[in-house]
């Protein structure tokens, strides 16, 4: 079996029609992966965003109101008690 050669008398014979092809398919792989690409850039920098406002809102809003149920309750407590002291008192006192 002998190798073929290539050297400057080569040459190559492809029909147009199928060039034609080959040439629409990969610009239209191309251009599909170049969206495909832009779109996950922009939910990354979409992400970015929502974490930041996330972070700089929301958090925030979300210990202020821990702080205050936390206040709230220990504020009951305080009431729970004292009622309970006023009962006794008026319990003695009858």
């Amino acid at each position: 079996m002998t190798v073929p050669k290539i050297n400057d008398d080569s040459a190559l014979s492809i029909n147009i029609k199928w060039l034609v092809q080959i040439v629409i398919l990969v610009g239209t792989a191309v251009y599909l992966y170049l969206g495909l690409e832009n779109r996950v850039k922009e939910n990354e920098s979409e992400i970015k965003s929502i974490r930041y406002n996330q972070n700089t809102y929301i958090f925030p809003d979300i210990r202020v109101l821990e702080t205050e149920v936390i206040e709230y309750k220990l504020e009951r407590e305080r009431i729970r008690k004292d009622i309970s002291r006023l009962n006794e008192i008026i319990n003695e006192i009858n």
